[in-house]
């Protein structure tokens, strides 16, 4: 049974593809993909390409408007499931019919920004001391010790504007850069932060790293946006592939190229230096600072991170920063 279904999948598969540039093309479609196909507004267990449309056509309203050509390739049929007001819909016959097609109707697809206010909060979104523009929210950590609070986790520059807030500050979500405003957009006041010590390399620092105690345990949640809640932590190690979800460049990829790093950052108010710091890939802008690094296979926590350039993205370690704030990430 196994083998019947991965070769009904291969060959549904190859359709999709000898068809996908053609049905793309189309100003209707959307996307195309594999799926299980929907009869009369409820799904079933049958394999089908699937084509995803902005919107979905009577099947009489197409032939009338000569809109075939436009909203569905010259193949298309009528028959079921009906549209909402209960006519008939158009949907399509590739290749004779050899294999199961179906018509979605999904609407316009647009990038999502992470810069929104969203509640329950999550992880990856736009958020921030009141006083600075924005950065990202991390995850979420608890105390080691009883009573193992839980906390958002980000950067110190993030929550605690580098160095300058007090303790019980408003935490805004989103950040004011991206709208937010106390008392509306209030979601945590912060709790703790470690320093940045500035200036002189003997001075050295090993996180950037702040937390901020929810106002309501409602109001966030653990699951990062497209990338879910971490399933542990694991050592970033030369190689690795890892992703992050941010404000600004949204989920990324990239690959560690360094886990010894010693860094010069530029804070604007100060250079603060930094040791035994993970390096990647660029895979990240301003307003990521915050964001968790994971590996990309496992899902676990490896880094947090908090500065970059054209080149490269600087993440402390994430036992680092479990350890400077007594802290550990809640996890799947």
């Amino acid at each position: 049974m196994a083998d019947e279904m991965e070769t009904q999948l291969a060959v549904i598969h190859e359709v999709k593809e000898r068809h996908e540039e053609e049905l793309l093309s189309l100003p209707n479609v959307v996307g195309v993909g594999v799926g299980y196909k929907d009869t009369a507004g409820k799904e079933t267990d049958t394999l089908a390409v699937i084509v995803y449309v902005r919107r979905k056509y009577a099947a009489s309203s197409l032939r009338k408007a000569e809109m075939v050509r436009e909203a569905l390739p010259a193949s298309a049929t009528s028959s079921v499931p009906p549209l909402p007001d209960g006519t008939e819909a158009a949907t399509l016959e590739l290749e004779g019919g050899e294999v199961q097609t179906d018509v979605k109707e999904i609407g316009d697809v647009q990038a999502l920004a992470y810069s929104a206010r969203v509640r329950p909060a999550v992880p990856g979104y736009s958020i921030g001391h009141y006083a600075i523009t924005a950065g990202t929210f991390g995850c979420l950590v608890r105390d080691v010790c009883p009573p193992c609070a839980v906390y958002i986790l980000s950067n110190n520059h993030v929550l605690a504007n580098s160095n300058a807030a007090a303790t019980g500050d408003p935490i805004l979500q989103p950040g004011a850069y991206d709208g937010g405003a106390y008392p509306k957009d209030l979601i945590a006041r912060l709790s703790r932060f470690v320093p940045v010590h500035f200036g002189s390399p003997a001075r050295y620092n090993l996180v950037d790293c702040a937390l901020a105690r929810p106002t309501d345990r409602r109001d966030v949640k653990a699951s990062i946006v497209g990338l879910g809640i971490p399933k542990g932590t694991v050592e970033a190690v030369l190689g690795m592939e890892v992703v992050k979800s941010g404000r600004t460049t949204q989920t990324t990829v990239g690959k560690v190229i360094d886990v010894n790093a010693t860094i010069a950052v530029n804070y604007g108010v100060g250079v603060g230096y930094f040791r035994n710091q993970i390096l990647t890939s660029n895979m990240s802008a301003g307003g990521d600072s915050g964001s968790l690094l994971l590996s990309r296979s496992e899902r676990k926590a490896t880094g947090l991170l908090f500065a970059g350039s054209s080149a490269v993205t600087v993440h402390n370690h994430i036992k680092n920063v479990e350890m400077a704030l007594g802290v550990e990430i809640v996890t799947a």
